[in-house]
C-alpha cells in the first residue's frame, strides 16, 4: 500500500506547484523588475535620501497595476500581442516609436546592469572586470538561443529569494524610524533627488516590462475567459514589487543613510546587509545581485528581440536565426563600462531615468486603444479605468520631466573637473 504521508505530502508539493504555474506571469514580471536595476536606484534612494522617495515607490506600483491590467485586457479582446496592434492602429511610425524606446533603454539598461554585476563579482573574486563582463555576457547569449528559461528562472527564483530574504530579516534588525516611514509617503523630491526618483520609476512603471506582459499572457494562452484571475495576477505583481522594494530602500537607510555612507562602486551595496551578516554580507551579496543581474539582462534583452521580431512579423522563436542574431548586440553591450570606463552604477540609473522620458505616449497609446470598440469590442475602458489611466498619464508626464531636470545635472556633475 502507498504511505498515506506520501501520497499527502506530494498531493500538497502538486497543489503548491500547480498554484505558482497559475501566476506564472506576475512572477515573471516580478522577475523583470526585481533586479539589478531595481536594487541599485532603491539602494542609492535608501542611502542618499533615507525613505523620504517612498511614496514614488507606492504610486509608481499602484499605476504599475494600471497598466499591466490595461495591456492585459487589450491583449485578450483583441487576440494580439501590444506591438502589433500600435502597428495595425497607429502604423508603422507608432509602433517604430515603442521598439526603438524599447532598444535603446534596454540597450542602456544593459550596460549598468551586466556592469554592475561584473564590478561586483571582479571585485568578489579580485579578478579583471572585463574577463568577467565578457564572460557574463556569453552566458546570457547562451541562455537566449538555447531557450532553456524555465530552468534558468527556478534557479533565479531560488538566488533572488534568497537575497530578497535577507533584506526581509536585515529589515527587521536595522528598521526606518515609523516616522521616516510615514514621511517619506508625502510627495516632496530632495535637492539631487530628480534622476533617482525618475529612476525609480523608470525600474517599477517600466515601459519594456509592461509590453513585455503583452507578449507573457498572450504566450500564457491567456484569453478573456482568464480576465477576473488576470486581475488577482497583477494585483499580485503590483503588491509584491512594493513590499520587496520598501524592504530594500529601507534597509538602505537604515544603515547606509544613518552612517552617512554613499555608493561609489557595485560592491558597496553589500554594506547594507553588514547588520545581519557582518562580512559574510559581500559574498551573500554578490550571489543576489548576479542572480538579479543577469535576470535583468535576459529579460531587457528577450523584450527588445521580442519587439523587434514583432514589429518585422518574424518568428519569437530562440531557434530562429534572426532572433540569434539580434541578441548579440543586447549581450555585448555588457562590455561597455568595462572597456570604456565610467560608473556602472551611474550608467543604469541614467538608463532608468531614460524609461520614465519614454513612458508617457506608450501610456496615451494604450489609453487611445483601450477606448476603441473596434479594437476591445465591448471591453472599452470603463469611467474608472479611463480616470485611473489619465492620472497615470499625468504622473508619468511628471517624472518625464523629473528625469530631464535630473538627468542634465547628472551630466553636468559628470563633466565636471574633480
Amino acid at each position: 500500500m502507498p504511505n498515506p504521508d506520501k501520497v499527502a505530502s506530494s498531493s500538497v508539493f502538486s497543489r503548491v506547484q500547480a498554484l505558482i504555474s497559475s501566476y506564472g506571469p506576475a512572477i515573471f514580471i516580478i522577475g523583470a523588475i526585481i533586479g539589478t536595476g531595481s536594487v541599485s536606484s532603491l539602494v542609492w534612494a535608501g542611502a542618499e535620501y533615507g525613505m523620504s522617495l517612498l511614496w514614488t515607490l507606492l504610486l509608481s506600483c499602484i499605476f504599475f497595476w494600471v497598466l499591466i491590467s490595461l495591456i492585459s485586457r487589450l491583449t485578450f479582446a483583441s487576440g494580439k500581442t501590444f506591438v502589433h496592434l500600435a502597428k495595425e492602429q497607429f502604423g508603422p511610425a507608432g509602433a517604430a516609436y515603442i521598439v526603438i524606446a524599447i532598444i535603446v533603454s534596454q540597450l542602456a539598461s544593459n550596460i549598468g546592469v551586466i556592469g554592475i554585476v561584473s564590478e561586483a563579482f571582479a571585485s568578489w573574486l579580485q579578478a579583471d572586470v572585463l574577463v568577467v563582463s565578457i564572460c557574463f555576457s556569453m552566458i546570457i547569449y547562451l541562455l537566449m538561443i538555447l531557450g532553456k528559461y524555465a530552468t534558468f528562472e527556478r534557479v533565479l527564483v531560488i538566488c533572488v529569494t534568497v537575497l530578497g530574504l535577507s533584506f526581509i530579516v536585515n529589515f527587521f534588525l536595522a528598521t526606518p524610524s515609523p516616522t521616516a516611514i510615514i514621511s517619506g509617503l508625502m510627495p516632496n523630491i530632495p535637492s539631487g533627488g530628480a534622476v533617482v526618483a525618475a529612476a525609480m520609476v523608470g525600474t517599477t512603471l517600466a515601459g519594456s516590462v509592461i509590453v513585455m506582459r503583452s507578449y507573457v499572457v498572450h504566450d500564457k494562452g491567456w484569453t478573456l475567459n482568464d480576465l477576473k484571475h488576470a486581475e488577482r495576477d497583477a494585483r499580485l505583481s503590483g503588491v509584491m514589487i512594493f513590499v520587496v522594494s520598501a524592504i530594500i530602500m529601507a534597509c538602505a537607510a537604515a544603515t547606509l543613510h544613518v552612517q552617512g555612507l554613499h555608493i561609489e562602486n557595485a560592491i558597496d551595496m553589500a554594506y547594507t546587509l553588514v547588520p545581519l551578516m557582518g562580512n559574510f554580507a559581500a559574498t551573500l551579496f554578490v550571489v543576489g545581485i548576479v542572480a538579479a543581474g543577469v535576470s535583468s539582462a535576459f529579460t531587457n534583452a528577450l523584450v527588445s528581440v521580442w519587439s523587434v521580431s514583432d514589429f518585422m512579423n518574424w518568428s519569437r522563436r530562440p531557434q530562429a536565426i534572426h532572433f540569434r542574431l539580434l541578441a548579440i548586440p543586447f549581450c555585448a553591450t555588457g562590455v561597455v563600462a568595462a572597456l570604456f570606463g565610467g560608473k556602472p552604477i551611474v550608467l543604469q540609473i541614467m538608463s532608468l531615468a531614460l524609461q520614465a522620458i519614454f513612458l508617457p505616449l506608450l501610456v496615451l497609446f494604450m489609453i487611445i486603444l483601450g477606448n476603441r470598440s473596434a479594437v476591445v469590442g465591448k471591453y472599452v475602458n470603463s469611467r474608472l479605468v479611463n480616470i485611473l489611466s489619465i492620472v497615470t498619464l499625468l504622473f508619468s508626464l511628471f517624472m518625464a520631466y523629473q528625469a530631464f531636470v535630473g538627468l542634465s545635472e547628472l551630466i553636468q556633475d559628470t563633466n565636471q573637473p574633480s
